[in-house]
């Protein structure tokens, strides 16, 4: 598999399909199997560049803690190996904040950006309920994949959903369990996402932008998603009644239609 080679670390990704080239980058603890139900629709008319952020899945966990520079410059390095010096991106949590600070520090390199359940941090973060965020921080920490798994389910996907998928879901978690995040590479992370702050930023970004949320989400409340929706000049919001945390999984089809539609337009 490819590594692009960034500041002091091998960053993991994958590339699938043809097309004006898409950079996803996933969230907190999580590689890009998490784009399980969004990379092979979409590669069909982009060519996904799927990557690991530095700490977790098979990039290198270097040591910490790590910025939010740092995650964005490595995603630019992931364009270079990849040979896109233009991308539209997509990030996905803590991967749309990574992705906001791309298009704030390499402008010239993102056409168009898609930020799904995610926030621009900072004083104006709108936290979950404080047994919510406990439930998330305590699902990593669960050594049986299975268990850790069930514990998220109400954060990240609706009951009916959960209740129908739970088979998949958790033979998905256990085929991947290699991929596990380690405390420290969680560590080194969550020192970038506790240092997160576009708010002041958002405004002077270009790059046509679509935010994208669920209205349930338990783990980044649906009014980060507005909130940056009306900071970023243009940009269009879509929020999902009954979405959680992993909507872009349990609705992908919905999702990937509008993320299609919307880079598309852009030409």
């Amino acid at each position: 598999m490819p590594y692009a080679d960034a500041r002091g670390a091998r960053i993991w990704y994958e590339v699938a399909g043809e097309g004006p080239p898409l950079l996803l980058i996933a969230g907190f603890g999580s590689n890009a199997t998490v784009y399980w139900a969004n990379i092979p629709p979409l590669a069909q008319r982009f060519r996904t560049i799927a990557m690991d952020p530095r700490g977790s899945g098979r990039s290198d966990v270097a040591p910490g803690p790590y910025s939010m520079a740092l995650l964005a410059d490595d995603a630019a390095a992931v364009l270079d190996a990849a040979g896109a010096p233009l991308a539209h991106v997509f990030g996905t949590s803590m991967g749309g904040m990574v992705a906001q600070h791309v298009a704030l520090r390499h402008p010239q390199r993102v056409a168009g950006l898609v930020l799904l359940c995610t926030t621009p941090g900072g004083a104006r973060h709108v936290p979950p309920p404080t047994e919510k965020m406990a439930r998330f921080m305590a699902a990593v920490e669960i050594a049986d994949p299975a268990e850790a798994v069930r514990h998220t389910y109400p954060l990240h996907y609706s009951d009916a959903y959960a209740a129908a998928h739970d088979a998949e879901i958790v033979a998905r978690s256990l085929a991947n369990r290699h991929l596990r995040s380690t405390p420290e590479g969680r560590a080194a992370q969550l020192a970038a996402v506790r240092a997160h702050d576009t708010w002041d930023a958002l405004p002077r970004l270009r790059a046509p932008a679509l935010v994208l949320h669920g209205e349930e989400d338990g783990v980044v409340p649906v009014e980060n998603g507005r909130n940056i929706a009306s900071r970023i000049p243009g940009a269009r919001l879509v929020t999902w009644p009954q979405g959680r945390h992993l909507f872009f999984a349990e609705c992908a089809d919905e999702v990937n239609a509008e993320t299609a539609a919307f880079l598309q337009a852009l030409g």
